[in-house]
């Protein structure tokens, strides 16, 4: 057997062609699932696109942290300035 991962997940157990009524199995069955499903690319994509909704809100928490940050560096570099200002 060529790939032992795609019969343990169910890729080529036997299914029925639409356009034939014939029942494939194999390869041939693992095949017409992925065209169902728009291909082999669709099937990545849609992976990336589930990996990316995941992170989306890490993501999200992570710029808002950083905007304040961002915020509380301006106010102490103001707050800097200004004491050596009054140095002088």
């Amino acid at each position: 057997m060529k790939n032992p991962e795609d019969y343990a997940a169910g890729w080529t157990k036997k299914t029925i062609n639409p356009k034939t009524g014939k029942s494939p199995s194999g390869g041939a069955a693992r095949n017409l699932r992925l065209a169902k499903m728009g291909g082999a690319e669709a099937l990545f994509n849609s992976g990336g696109i589930h990996a990316l909704s995941q992170i989306t809100p890490l993501v999200q928490q992570l710029q808002s942290q950083l905007a304040a940050s961002q915020l509380m560096n301006e106010e102490m570099a103001k707050r800097l300035s200004k004491g050596k200002a009054n140095r002088l």
